[in-house]
């Protein structure tokens, strides 16, 4: 679902995952066909803002592969050699998804390089009846230590990849302006709660095109209601392939946008 200076924000590959992909289940809003599913490969420049400058800080691809019984998804992001020296980032998250309606999580990792400090958490998933278990594994090797936790949530909880695909397939169609989605995540050792606002259509105008897009609105917070996070906009494509294009969002000092820049 990624609080430092600069370049140092641990909601880093977190944020830009979000504006690279997008989430949530909602109850009978998915297409008859399944839109932003298909074996994809893309690319993006994240870019921060300081001040009057935007400065090109990093990229990030996202594939997406088919197998007979899953998908797998891969987002790597990276900064740029100016960029290294004020806070390296070298991150990568997985997600194995079942090939079914509700996507439902298998396995989610997320690598995290960052200015020296690596991190791994792992979650495997299981179901019993309508609960979602998580049976998490985070890895800290600077202090030595390896610390596991076991969440078990009504419904379905997704992660910082999965549900980014889950919102992908809805059928933007039956969707009225304004209309509030909500879901949870396993974020870390926490459960985390996301909830997506849609804002309808709109023309977006980048790298000298038009595209056609779905605007959606996010905020993240915690079981006590507060706010995890700024609110985080994103734009997502009209066509069948669902490509997230853009996603705008204050840091903790600055702002970040991901910009798509082809297949």
């Amino acid at each position: 679902m990624l609080r430092h200076r600069h370049m140092k924000n641990t909601g880093s590959l977190r944020r830009i995952a979000f504006g690279i992909l997008f989430w949530s289940m909602a109850n009978g809003i998915y297409a008859q066909t399944t839109p932003g599913m298909q074996p994809e490969w893309l690319s993006y420049d994240v870019i921060y803002q300081l001040g009057f400058l935007w400065k090109r800080a990093a990229t990030a691809t996202l594939q997406l592969t088919e197998y007979p019984d899953k998908y797998t998804s891969v987002l790597k992001a990276r900064t740029l050699p100016f960029a290294d020296n004020i806070f390296k980032v070298r991150d990568t998250l997985v997600s194995d998804m079942q090939r079914n309606k509700e996507l439902l999580p298998i396995y989610y990792a997320k690598l995290a390089d960052e200015n020296g400090t690596y991190r791994k958490d792992e979650v495997n998933y299981t179901y019993d009846g309508n609960s979602t278990t998580g049976n998490i594994r985070l890895y800290r090797p600077k202090r030595n230590a390896i610390e596991d936790y076991t969440l078990t949530e009504p419904g379905i909880v997704y992660d910082m990849l999965s549900i980014f695909y889950v919102i992908r397939t809805f059928d933007f169609r039956a969707m009225e302006m304004y209309q509030i989605y909500n879901t949870k995540i396993f974020s870390g050792k926490n459960l985390e709660y996301l909830e997506i606002e849609y804002l309808g259509q709109e023309i977006l105008k980048q790298n000298k095109k038009e595209y056609s897009t779905y605007k959606l609105r996010f905020r993240f917070y915690d079981r006590t209601g507060k706010k995890t996070s700024d609110k985080i906009s994103a734009w997502v494509s009209t066509d069948n392939k669902r490509i997230p294009l853009k996603v705008e969002g204050k840091l903790p000092l600055g702002s970040m946008k991901a910009v798509y820049t082809g297949e």
